[in-house]
């Protein structure tokens, strides 16, 4: 079988656990042309028999009778040759999927980040410098795109996909598709991991639960019976609020953020992992002043033994938090925003972790956190918390998913 990978290949916690499939031909696509590439395909987590660019493809179709993939994966399905490509593989038969790529889905979260998002400067430089620089891969793009209007079933359809292009210069993706749903756009099947994922999932892509794929996260396959010795070091597991303009994050609020922990781990003599957001700037924080005895700046890498050996753990809401409650770790939830409040999925609701509102909380609370993991005082807490997040949670989600994808 061939499968036709569409992911960010520097993003290998996305996609590495698919390397437990077997008699699959994997074929990598991303990238516009090869010169964006920059890592070696040998040292990828998959070995991919090819390599394919947009730019190889005036048409959908052609990519389809070149490839002949006899199935689609799409991490994300925003890129209107991605939507294009979807709509000609659902006309010529070829089963898609949608394949989630993160673990704590908060619908309310999201449609505030819908709510928030506009047009800003960036991304009026990055249309003029790529329309002055690459016009005809523009065209390119555009001629891939209308090749596919054939492809769509009802006049709905069809105007809502002629119209999408200008409307997504104007604004942010995932707003604007939550305004221009059509059924072509959905792939076949929408592997969600669990209900949270899938209530997200739905607000932007108007995807059906008939269509959703279940069965756990398989990211969290290697959390499963958690025999890890414990070490004594924390983590500060960092978001990109300031990166990405979210929750009222500033400069100077991230500064004092930074410092209170700084401070507080010298002062204790803690030692403290600071992970970063793959989207969070490294040069800011190793900007700031710090002792390296006591505080360690990561960014890139799989650190699951890390968290799975930390005396604690200092959280936002994230897919990470996810595996580790699985995993029955002792976490502070935080909501060290400008205005103190918890940002996404709010897995305190499960008593299962401690909440911090402020950097302060530090000072005061630190031993109590520490000597009180909160996951292991209320089984049926727990338990419901498993049937939003990560059900079946048995070490086996990854091997239902190949199944799944293998049996469509």
């Amino acid at each position: 079988m061939r499968v036709l990978l569409i992911v960010q290949p520097e993003r290998f916690d996305f996609y590495s656990f698919l390397a437990a499939g077997k008699d699959i031909e994997w074929v990598l696509l991303w990238y516009e042309k090869p010169s964006q590439m920059v890592l070696s395909p040998v040292d990828l987590p998959l070995d991919f028999s090819s390599v394919r660019y947009w730019n190889e493809f005036t048409t959908p179709q052609m990519l389809l009778d070149t490839i002949k993939p006899d199935r689609i994966i799409f991490y994300e399905i925003i890129d209107l040759r991605q939507i294009a490509l979807n709509v000609t593989a659902l006309k010529n038969k070829v089963p898609t999927f949608f394949m989630e790529h993160g673990a704590a889905g908060d619908k309310d979260a999201a449609a505030e980040r819908i709510e928030v998002s506009k047009f800003d400067k960036s991304k009026l430089i990055y249309l003029l410098t790529r329309f002055r620089s690459s016009f005809s891969d523009i065209i390119r793009s555009k001629v891939f795109y209308y090749s596919a209007l054939s492809g769509l079933g009802s006049l709905n359809s069809f105007v809502k996909y002629s119209f999408l292009p200008l409307k997504m210069l104007k604004g942010y993706p995932n707003k604007t598709l939550s305004q221009n749903i059509f059924e072509e756009r959905i792939p076949l099947r929408s592997i969600v991991f669990n209900k949270a994922n899938f209530e997200e999932y739905a607000l932007y892509s108007g995807a059906s639960t008939e269509n959703a794929v279940f069965g756990g996260v398989p990211f969290f396959d290697k959390y499963y019976n958690n025999s890890t010795a414990e070490k004594d070091y924390i983590i500060y597991n960092e978001a990109c609020y300031l990166e990405e303009g979210l929750a009222g994050w500033t400069k100077e609020h991230h500064k004092e953020v930074a410092q209170a922990l700084f401070d507080f781990a010298e002062k204790n003599k803690i030692t403290l992992y600071v992970k970063l957001h793959p989207r969070s700037n490294p040069v800011l924080w190793e900007s700031y002043e710090f002792n390296k005895d006591y505080v360690t700046i990561l960014h890139s890498g799989d650190f699951t033994d890390l968290y799975l050996q930390s005396k604690l753990i200092l959280s936002y809401s994230s897919s990470m938090l996810n595996g580790c409650l699985c995993a029955r770790k002792n976490i502070v939830l935080l909501g060290w925003h400008p205005v103190p409040h918890i940002f996404g999925a709010d897995f305190s609701d499960y008593g299962l972790c401690h909440v911090s509102l402020s950097p302060t909380e530090l000072l005061t609370n630190f031993d109590y956190w520490v000597n009180n993991n909160l996951s292991y005082l209320n089984e049926g807490a727990y338990n419901a918390f498993l049937d939003r997040f990560n059900t079946p949670f048995d070490g086996k989600a990854s091997e239902r998913i190949l199944e799944r994808i293998k049996n469509c």
